[in-house]
């Protein structure tokens, strides 16, 4: 790494060496040594700059520097050789009795003024550069837009299981448990406790948490972390587990050991976006991931399609790079969140190009994502897809303080950057702010705070599913908010107990719950054991159990009006969305043998 730090160093410091070797030629080689020493001083300081301050390795970046060097390097190369003619002067001074003045002859003036012109060539290629990069950041806009991996869908994701639900913990009272288990490590007093990522390890969801070195003598005495914790992501009774793996490389370790330099130094033509993460793989090993990329000319920023990640094995110092999408399987987020908050922000502002997202542009279609999550100060929320897929999920919203609505939400797949868009022109829906509000009010008293909304389309109707959280970050209820009729408000304890509850508020209300998706739909056939009528204002809600079977199935008598004759013994055929840990669903398209037009239809 060392060898690697010092190709680095020449690379950003070749402004450095080319004023250097023009003053020399300048100078005739008359200021050999000084020169020779100043250089090699520059180069020292600058490799320390770099050592500590890990820069951008991309174009405008290695430019910007090189010339920021070159401006420093005129400079002290102007005070050395002024010093150096002030000294020889003074020493003919005081040799000749005081009979001779200091100042520059016009020979000298002449050896400087060189150096000079280089100065003012500096100075303009540093006003050309900074022109430069604003106007390929304004040219490149639908290049880049262009680049993002995007679709758009009209419904949302649809909720068919629990196992769906997102994670029920937050990362602030998983941190906090694990903070409680500390003294079951040696020599606790040396560590600290580090950011915390979602992911799933064994098809389990969790959270994963390294310890870091206390400071450098810390990690001077030791010299390695002893393990991690891991602590279930869903499960609210859940305890952490500390798992003993050492890790030498970290980012809280020094020099050689140091984790995130080990990534810098490994791969010089690739600039770093996002904080470096911790990912387990099956075997329990732990490896750092950083999200890699190459800018788009000298403009900074990057093409969504193409990013690189770099995995480095905590233990061994190995370092691999591979294009995101084939990154080891046990990589959950190759592509980090806050990556996939930079594409949230480009596709939801830029759809129009540049122009369009000022005020004299009308910001049409443009988008702002809230900031209701847990991940990227806020804006991202991480996911599980059917697949068992870590995604990040973003609501947009129009930024005007006015509007509750949202125009539509994101989820970004974390392994290939895919982000897809949904958006349904049919019905208006809050955004999370509103659904945050209302769910903050169901218990004033209790002061519970509302986190982690994540809209879901649950028989057919788009639905926030929101997590209350008490002053501590202890998880207490999901709360189910329908999202376009914001007086269907559920809340439970537990996850499946929320769903079924909402299904039955929905069809109790007379919801439109017509499932969106028909390859979700099955045909049920069966005798009914008991019925239950409930009447609710203007609602009547039939609510029936098949021989067999313990779902309560229940239909609304709006829809249905022949299902208020349903009485136990009838034979009966309906379309249901019903999993196996399912307890209660909403049907439609009812028959009732014996009885003609008892369809049960419903309108999206």
């Amino acid at each position: 790494m060392v060898l690697d730090f010092i190709v680095l160093t020449l690379l950003f410091g070749i402004g450095i060496l080319l004023v250097n070797i023009s003053a020399l030629v300048f100078q005739k080689g008359a200021q050999l040594k000084r020169i020779i020493i100043l250089t090699v001083v520059e180069l020292l300081l600058l490799g320390g700059f770099l050592y500590v301050a890990l820069p951008s390795k991309n174009l405008s970046s290695l430019l910007w520097y090189n010339l920021w060097g070159a401006f420093v390097a005129v400079l002290a190369m102007l005070a050395v050789l002024a010093l150096s003619t002030a000294g020889k002067k003074m020493k003919r001074v005081f040799t000749s009795g005081g009979n001779q003045t200091v100042g520059f002859t016009l020979d000298q003036q002449l050896k400087m003024e060189p150096l000079g012109k280089v100065f003012g060539v500096i100075i303009a290629l540093m006003v050309v550069l900074f022109i430069a990069a604003k106007v390929t950041g304004i040219t490149a806009i639908d290049e880049v837009y262009s680049s993002i991996p995007a679709k758009t869908e009209a419904k949302a994701e649809v909720l068919t299981s629990t196992k769906e639900t997102p994670i029920a913990i937050a990362p602030d009272m998983a941190k906090r448990k694990m903070l409680q288990k500390f003294s079951v490590i040696p020599n606790s007093n040396m560590f600290t406790l580090d950011g915390i990522t979602a992911q799933t390890i064994n098809g389990e969801y969790v959270y994963v948490a390294t310890l870091e070195f206390n400071g450098f003598f810390k990690w001077l005495k030791l010299g390695e972390i002893p393990g991690y914790f891991k602590i279930s992501a869903t499960d609210i009774n859940a305890q952490p587990e500390f798992i003993k793996e050492p890790l030498i490389y970290t980012p809280s370790a020094f020099f050689g050991k140091d984790a995130a330099r080990k990534i810098y130094a490994a791969f010089p033509g690739y600039a770093a976006y996002g904080k470096i993460n911790l990912e387990i793989d099956e075997a329990g090993i732990p490896h750092y991931v950083q999200t890699l990329y190459k800018e788009y000319g000298i403009s900074g920023m990057m093409h969504y399609d193409q990013f690189k990640t770099a995995v480095l094995n905590a233990q061994t110092g190995k370092v691999q790079l591979y294009d995101s999408p084939k990154a080891p399987d046990f990589v959950d987020a190759p592509i980090t969140s806050a990556a996939a908050n930079s594409m949230n922000e480009f596709y939801g502002r830029y759809g129009q190009g540049w122009w369009n997202q000022f005020v004299f542009g009308a910001k049409k279609d443009v988008k702002i994502p809230t900031n209701n999550g847990i991940y990227a100060a806020g804006q991202i929320t991480p996911m599980l897809s059917k697949e068992g897929q870590l995604t990040y999920f973003t609501d947009f919203t129009s930024g005007d303080d006015d509007q509750d609505s949202a125009l539509g939400y994101s989820l970004i797949d974390a392994r290939t950057g895919k982000l897809t868009y949904y958006r349904d022109l049919e019905v208006g829906i809050m955004d999370s702010d509103g659904a945050i509000s209302i769910a903050s009010k169901i218990y004033p008293e209790k002061k519970w705070q509302a986190e982690m909304p994540v809209l879901y389309n649950i028989d057919g109707v788009p639905t926030w599913i929101v997590s209350l959280m008490d002053s501590k970050g202890i998880f207490k209820k999901y709360v189910y908010i329908n999202a376009v009729d914001n007086d269907i408000v559920v809340d439970a304890e537990n996850a499946q107990n929320a769903l079924d509850a909402y299904r039955i508020e929905l069809t109790t209300k007379g919801a439109n719950n017509s499932s969106s998706n028909a390859s979700e739909i099955a045909e049920k056939t069966g005798e009914v054991t008991r019925v239950v009528v409930l009447t609710n204002g203007s609602n009547t809600v039939v609510s029936f159990l098949l021989k067999g079977e313990t779902t309560v199935y229940s239909v609304n008598a709006n829809n249905s009006p022949f299902a208020i004759f349903i009485k136990e013994g009838d034979q009966v055929t309906f379309k249901a969305n019903v999993a196996a840990d399912q307890t209660a669903a909403s049907i439609q398209d009812l028959e009732i043998a014996g009885l003609s037009g008892t369809t049960a239809t419903t309108t999206k």
